[in-house]
Order: structure tokens, then C-alpha cells, then sequence
């Protein structure tokens, strides 16, 4: 568990890959129809904003149904139009072999290892402020987003609980620790007086799959 704290229903088909596509252009999710900014940083290529895909449940109670699953932040569907759905682990990347993870085709849930590679690129000590969203962006943040990646303050759930919207933004990573953890990705709030964990983008794998966290999709090789 955290340290501290209806759209009609889909199968898992085959995923299609968007002809023609240069990254920087709109992307559109042949499964949905929905459509994601795009993104270049380093040579990256990233959603700019996070996955909304699936069928509305709430409490984060996701099973492996073949039916693709998101929960909405309090159980509210325009917090799943604001900031996105939010996935257990399990949701995001225990589709079958031949489906792959929740990401559309030609796109999956980055690695520990392409989280690390972004904060490297874009600085390790001000990698955070670089990521967020800026204060007159809809929803706000109070990053520089020099990056273009938008991260905005999504918040987590766990079963029935929710906290830290417009402080946190969790996004898991495809790389698992063991059964029960997996690594993530964490941006928080800036708190008086200014401490580094707001400054850096921290990776981390003390929290259970079990949790409610936000997706960004990197493009594949």
C-alpha cells in the first residue's frame, strides 16, 4: 500500500499502428478514437499527456478480464477527462502475449531504465520542474515544462481511498521488482521552503501494484 497514505465496455484486439506519423504530430488511438499530444525530449519521443483508456470502474477495483480498466480520481469521470485514469500495475501490463501492454500499438509503458533516461537528459536536479505543468496551464501545475511533457497533478488511489491530487503524479514504469512491488516515477508539489524532491524526478519501488497511478506511453524503437 502508499507510504503515507461508463464508456462502453471494450475487448483487447489487435492494435494498429498510425501510418505516417513523425513525433511532435497528434496521435489518435485506433482503439478508442481518443487523440495525445506528442512529445520529442532527447531522443524520446513521449505522450504529453496521460493515458485515459478504458472502461470506468471505480476503487481501483481492475481485474484481467480482457476488458481494458481505468479508475477516475474519487470516482469522478471529469477527473479521468482533467488528469487521465488511473491503473494498477497489474492493469497496465498483464494483457496477454499478443496484445501487449495498456499503450496502443507502436507505443508501451517505459522501463525503469527510459524514466532514468529522461531525468538524465533533461538534468537530474531540475528534472521535475522541467516536467510539470506551468501555473497557467488547465489544470495547473507550478513546473516550467520547459520539456513539453505536461505532467500535471493527477493524484493516486489505493482500493477505495484517494489523496494527493494537485501534489502528486505517480506514473509506473514496466519494470517490476518482484510479485507484489514495481518501479515508478514520482513529481511533487513545491513545498516552503523549497526542498530537492521538488526540484528532481524520483524513481522509486517501495509501492505495491496494487495502487492507482497515472501512464505515459514512450514511443517503441
Amino acid at each position: 500500500m502508499l507510504a503515507v497514505f461508463l464508456l462502453p465496455a471494450f475487448a483487447i484486439t489487435g492494435k494498429s499502428q498510425q501510418n505516417n506519423f513523425n513525433c511532435g504530430d497528434i496521435f489518435t488511438d485506433d482503439r478508442d478514437g481518443k487523440t495525445y499530444g506528442t512529445v520529442m525530449i532527447g531522443n524520446q519521443c513521449w505522450f504529453s499527456e496521460n493515458l485515459n483508456t478504458g472502461v470506468q470502474v471505480n476503487d481501483l477495483q481492475q481485474t484481467n478480464n480482457q476488458i481494458i480498466e481505468k479508475t477516475c480520481y474519487e470516482n469522478q469521470r471529469v477527473n479521468c477527462d482533467q488528469f487521465g485514469g488511473l491503473y494498477t500495475w497489474h492493469q497496465a501490463m498483464n494483457w496477454d502475449a499478443s496484445s501487449g501492454d495498456i499503450c496502443p500499438a507502436g507505443w508501451k509503458v517505459p522501463s525503469k531504465e527510459e524514466w532514468d533516461a529522461l531525468r538524465m537528459y533533461l538534468g537530474y536536479e531540475h528534472a521535475g520542474q522541467k516536467l510539470k505543468a506551468t501555473r497557467d496551464h488547465t489544470p495547473s501545475w507550478d513546473g516550467t515544462n520547459e520539456s513539453g511533457f505536461t505532467a500535471l497533478p493527477a493524484g493516486v488511489g489505493y482500493e477505495g481511498f484517494f489523496g494527493r491530487r494537485g501534489h502528486w503524479s505517480i506514473y509506473w514504469s514496466s519494470t517490476q521488482v518482484d510479485a507484489n512491488y514495481a518501479w515508478f516515477a514520482q513529481l511533487d508539489n513545491f513545498w516552503y521552503p523549497a526542498s530537492p524532491k521538488y526540484k528532481i524526478l524520483f524513481l522509486g519501488d517501495h509501492f505495491v501494484k496494487e495502487n492507482g497511478f497515472s501512464i505515459r506511453c514512450i514511443k517503441k524503437d
